[in-house]
């Protein structure tokens, strides 16, 4: 998966940086219990913006947001920093591949090649006449 910060344009990009940092706050308001709005606009609230859109600025909003409730559930007495839902993602990344594999095929064996006499065997007993070059039959 192409990172987001590569393949997006600036704009579309700023946009999702604000999605992510949108997502931090609904988190914090969530779990912190002491008031998330009295430190709004200061130096120390942009600072934790930046922190999270820059270290989630390559995934999917839909995988920041699966990650942001895994990381509550996970631990609901904690508030989870961007190291957390980080981790999540990549975990629930792993997951989503370990489900995709296909099974191994623990014992083939090759078809044996069959030869051009029994090939003819089979054909004729199957009712298949193929037509020969030349119009001959």
């Amino acid at each position: 998966m192409p990172l987001l910060s590569q393949s997006l344009d600036s704009q579309d990009l700023g946009k999702h940086r604000a999605a992510v940092a949108f997502e931090l706050e609904v988190l914090a308001k969530k779990v912190d219990r002491f008031g998330w709005d009295r430190d709004r606009n200061s130096a120390a609230q942009d600072r934790l913006f930046t922190d999270w859109m820059d270290a989630l600025q390559d995934y999917p909003l839909s995988e920041v947001k699966a990650a942001c409730v895994a990381a509550v559930l996970g631990n609901p007495n904690k508030m989870p920093n961007e190291g957390h839902v980080r981790a999540e993602i990549l975990k629930a990344r792993k997951d989503m591949v370990a489900r995709s594999k296909l099974p191994e095929v623990e014992d083939y064996t090759p078809r044996p090649i069959v030869s051009k006499e029994r090939a003819d065997e089979i054909m004729k007993a199957a009712g298949f006449r193929p037509r020969k070059f030349g119009g001959a039959e």
